[in-house]
């Protein structure tokens, strides 16, 4: 079984997709995480945007300036648009050769992707799981860790799809507005629905 795990940037899907996997026994894979790899020097994705780019968004060691790149993508949708144009085709080949070795292997893969409903992915996976918070919480979550203004904050916020058109898209919501403790009892009680299942249609 292939299961994605998205939600809006700063929903806390990252923790969630962790210990998600973590209860059923599963690998994960993220989508982020292999962004990241092809954009590490020498990498495809990483040729891809000097071509394009020239020195724009690389530092002196030629190692590219992510928070440069990330302050930019808030805010331009055409350099945004250009990106996820070079990057997302490379990743969804990436994330279908591994959902394929663990379909051979008869094995539960949990995908976390940020941008599933909005580029149209779900069909790609068994099921799809999302994450939400509420949008002041999501505010706070990435400037603190990205150390972006509330502005350049509620900027990647609103270019994302609303969260109520993903909740109709997705097969399962998990509510992680309020303690992780309660967040986890509602992946607890997905756990043993799926494994239920999975025992019924081995």
């Amino acid at each position: 079984m292939i299961i994605a795990v998205s939600g809006g940037i700063g929903s806390g899907k990252t923790r969630v997709c962790r210990e998600f996997a973590q209860y059923l026994h599963a690998k994960s894979v993220s989508a982020d995480g292999i962004c990241k790899d092809l954009l590490a020097p020498g990498a495809a994705g990483y040729r891809e945007l000097q071509l394009l780019y020239g020195n724009r968004f690389f530092l002196d060691n030629d190692r590219l300036d992510r928070g440069l790149l990330r302050r930019e993508l808030f805010s331009d949708s055409v350099l945004r648009k250009q990106l996820d144009g070079i990057l997302h085709p490379m990743v969804r080949e990436e994330i279908a050769g591994v959902s394929e070795a663990a379909v051979r292997e008869n094995k539960i893969l949990i995908v976390e992707v940020p941008l599933l409903f909005e580029k149209g992915w779900q069909g790609d996976y068994d099921l799809t799981l999302l994450v939400y918070t509420d949008p002041d919480t999501c505010v706070q979550r990435i400037q603190t860790r990205d150390l972006v203004t509330e502005k350049e904050a509620r900027q990647a916020v609103a270019v994302q799809m609303d969260i109520n058109q993903k909740k109709k898209l997705a097969d399962i919501i998990i509510d992680n507005s309020g303690s992780f403790q309660d967040t986890c009892r509602q992946l607890r009680k997905v756990k043993d629905e799926l494994l239920k299942n999975k025992q019924k249609n081995p």
